[in-house]
């Protein structure tokens, strides 16, 4: 897999909005694909250092406000979010993201190519200041939607990857979060480049998900006519085990 979002994803305050609320940023070449999360760490739940730091602990609390439970459950503490943990990672072969080293493929709706880095789908204990973010519950499952959007021609174009709807196996709808995704659409006047996160903020935070379709309106012109239809993609996701052995090619 490639380009998985870090845990900690809080660069600019809200987890996975982050920095993708710059515009107009120009890359000029595409970093390591690799999965930097399965680089880092052999699993993303529970591992034995977590579940012996978890043992000495108290089970009612710990100096960061996670239990015991909690991180041998494998979350991570984050100040300005409260914990979270990853579920699974998003795979599909149509924009090379196939656990190879490969080039990425962008998806291209008329003038505009949209490269999905990475899916990440994340479980999230939020703490008192970021629960209501998430419709304040005490836990919530999240899907992240990493891209990067260019308008390759000289016209005007409006593109709302952002308002993209997810629909999980087990039955979800959902509409992306405004609160917490980033500003990667909107009016592209020329050859301007956006990037960041499309977060889905899950109703089941148990749900067992093994694939999600995500679907995206086209393009329009200045006159705000259609110039592409809608694109749908499918993802599978892996847990991290599974994640990290496809990644690894067996």
């Amino acid at each position: 897999m490639k380009k998985a979002v870090g845990v900690i994803l809080l660069a600019c305050g809200l987890l996975l909005a982050g920095c993708g609320n710059e515009t107009a940023k120009e890359t000029t070449k595409q970093e390591d694909p690799k999965n930097e999360v399965v680089k880092k760490k052999e699993e993303s739940t529970g591992t034995a250092e977590q579940e012996t730091t978890a043992n000495n602990e108290d089970a009612e609390g710990t100096a960061d406000g996670l239990t015991a439970e909690e991180r041998k459950e494998g979350f991570e503490y984050e100040p300005s979010l409260g914990a979270a943990k990853y579920y699974g990672f998003g795979y599909n072969d149509e924009v090379g993201i196939d656990g190879t080293d490969g080039e990425l493929k962008p998806v291209r709706m008329g003038p505009m190519n949209m490269t999905i880095e990475n899916v990440s789908v994340l479980d999230i204990i939020p703490n008192d200041e970021t629960r209501e973010t998430f419709g304040g519950k005490d836990r919530v499952r999240a899907v992240s939607v990493t891209v990067k959007v260019e308008n390759t021609s000289d016209e005007d174009v409006t593109f709302y990857p952002g308002q993209a709807i997810a629909v999980t196996d087990t039955g979800e709808q959902v509409e992306a979060s405004d609160d917490l995704t980033g500003d990667v659409g909107g009016d592209f006047l020329g050859k301007v480049k956006r990037e960041g996160d499309i977060v889905f903020l899950l109703k089941d935070e148990k749900a067992d998900i093994k694939n999600v379709k995500f679907i995206f309106d086209g393009p329009a012109d200045k006159d705000m006519y259609e110039i592409s239809g809608e694109k749908r993609l499918t993802f599978d996701i892996l847990n991290p085990t599974e994640a990290k052995k496809k990644d690894q090619g067996k």
